[in-house]
């Protein structure tokens, strides 16, 4: 999904396409078998959902498919680049330019059954992503869920021996900084002592009836939609995306001529085999 381009904010997100975006839905929605976890009742006819950082508004629109037409569905986005045309909309689903490190309007405060926060790909410090968490907590009404979906434990795999995997694990690599910086959270991966889960940080927020799934991207394989293979390109293309980042930085060592050939490697490794696996995760919570 699309984030803050706020400086202040330390933020470093790719540049994301809308095929990309919609390859990442139809992966993730395959690997969780739903939308809109179970746990979530769904059964008012005037439930209002949002969902931050909704990218082209493929997630949002799939779920306004399953819902009757009198329930409002609002995608919040910093960009509205990926976002449909309005004229293609169903007359309860519209979008809105929203970056989630402001404060929401005040029209719609306190007044979504259901929030879900998916993939928002944020490097940022604790404190800016504890406000961002903040501000999403602002939409729930009381008794309302929180839905969160991210990824973490990014690992590389061959699938024939003797092939090379060295230009994918540059790649990655190569995103260290973003990792080292001081005080920084990657996307879900909070860094919190190892005696505490990720189903303690949303308890500590105030959430009730708090629930983690975590799945691995290659539990259900499709040859026939070469899930594993475009995962792998799109993870690929998102890493490079966050290195540009790094061009032109003192003494760091990338340059756009490095990118392009880590990327034509890279793709190459795909095609004899390489490829990586995440574990997805979802956890939701309740509003007291």
């Amino acid at each position: 999904m699309t984030v803050s381009q706020d400086p202040n904010a330390e933020i470093f997100s790719s540049e994301e396409i809308p095929e990309r975006l919609d390859e990442q839905h139809i992966a993730t929605t395959k690997t969780f078998g739903f939308l809109v976890h179970p746990n979530i009742p769904l059964n008012s006819p005037t439930i209002k959902i949002a969902d931050i950082g909704t990218g082209t508004g493929i997630w949002l629109l799939d779920v306004a498919k399953s819902l009757p037409p009198t329930c409002q569905l609002i995608g919040f986005d910093v960009s509205s680049s990926a976002f449909p045309p309005t004229q293609t909309l169903p007359p309860n689903v519209s979008f809105q330019i929203q970056d989630m490190l402001l404060p929401f309007p005040a029209s719609e405060i306190g007044s979504f059954d259901v929030v879900a926060v998916r993939f928002v790909s944020t490097a940022t410090t604790r404190a800016a992503w504890a406000l961002a968490i903040e501000n999403v907590m602002t939409l729930l009404k009381p008794g309302g869920w929180l839905q969160w979906i991210d990824s973490c434990n990014f690992a590389l795999y061959n699938s024939v021996a003797g092939s090379s995997r060295a230009a994918c694990q540059e790649i990655y690599d190569g995103l260290e900084p973003f990792r080292a910086k001081d005080d920084v959270v990657i996307g879900m991966v909070m860094r919190e002592p190892r005696n505490m889960r990720r189903e303690d940080v949303f308890r500590k927020l105030g959430l009730t009836d708090v629930h983690e799934d975590v799945f691995s991207t290659d539990r259900l394989q499709d040859p026939g939609l070469q899930l594993r293979d475009k995962g792998t390109r799109n993870a690929i293309v998102c890493f490079l995306a966050c290195l540009q980042a790094l061009v032109g930085v003192d003494g760091n060592g990338w340059s756009e001529e490095r990118i392009e050939r880590l990327k034509v490697e890279a793709m190459k490794e795909v095609d004899e085999g390489v490829y990586h696996t995440l574990d997805q995760v979802c956890i939701v919570g309740r509003k007291a």
